[in-house]
């Protein structure tokens, strides 16, 4: 009987060591556990920069709709859709960062549109249709404009093509041409290998940054104070 007892007490010793072990073991996976290498360390004190490091990035090309020059010292690259509020409301931004940087920025516009966004399609397309006739930038402008006031209609373009003086026959040719939609397409896979899922996307010296990030430094609803667009692009050219 008293053999019993003392198995029965080393048993329960044994599994209490095993319990101990395995405890030791998840602290120190845990502890050891890598921060996920494309996210941007965060600084206490000081605004995060809440980019990502891009596995890959854009390049310029000579087909390139470009806001300054192609041997600027940063160029950011921008994939946005031109239905979208937000894309809109980034543009602005860039403007100004454009404007106080000068020469050392250029600003590379490229078309994005969700697989079932025949509408952001469309209007990627009158863009790249209005270049044609030399007047993408007013193009852009424009459904930009729109899209800020929740105006804007696809089914519009017409009226587009009045405002801007364009050539309509010439512009409607273009905008149903099949070569013309599959370059669009082609433009948002590539985007797609660089990991962007939506716009706006930018990316800044090498670094994605997601959204519309507003110009100056902001407090975001978790009480983080977040760099704002001006402060990346500075981080990048200073």
């Amino acid at each position: 009987m008293k053999k019993i007892y003392w198995y029965f007490i080393i048993g329960i010793l044994a599994v209490a060591a095993v319990i101990v072990v395995w405890a030791v073991k998840d602290k120190d996976d845990s502890a050891g556990e890598a921060v996920p290498e494309n996210l941007a360390a965060n600084v206490p004190g000081e605004a995060q920069v809440q980019t990502y490091l891009a596995s890959g990035t854009p390049t310029v090309k000579d087909s390139d709709k470009m806001f300054g020059d192609k041997e600027a010292v940063l160029p950011i690259f921008v994939y946005e859709d031109y239905s979208n509020k937000y894309s809109a409301d980034l543009a602005d931004t860039l403007d100004k960062i454009k404007a106080e940087s000068g020469d050392k920025v250029a600003i590379v516009v490229r078309p994005f549109a969700l697989a079932n966004s025949v509408s952001a399609t469309q209007l990627a397309a009158a863009v790249d249709c209005a270049g044609e006739q030399g007047k993408w930038k007013e193009m852009r402008a424009l459904l930009f404009a729109q899209a800020k006031n929740q105006q804007l209609l696809s089914d519009n373009l017409d009226n587009y093509v009045s405002q801007l003086e364009l050539k309509a026959d010439d512009f409607n040719t273009c905008l149903t041409n099949v070569e013309k939609s599959g370059k669009i397409e082609q433009s948002v896979a590539e985007a797609q290998k660089y990991g962007v899922q939506g716009a706006p996307t930018m990316f800044i010296g090498g670094e994605m940054v997601l959204g519309a990030r507003p110009y100056e430094d902001f407090v975001d609803s978790n009480g983080d104070k977040i760099a704002g667009l001006k402060s990346v692009v500075a981080g990048k050219i200073n």
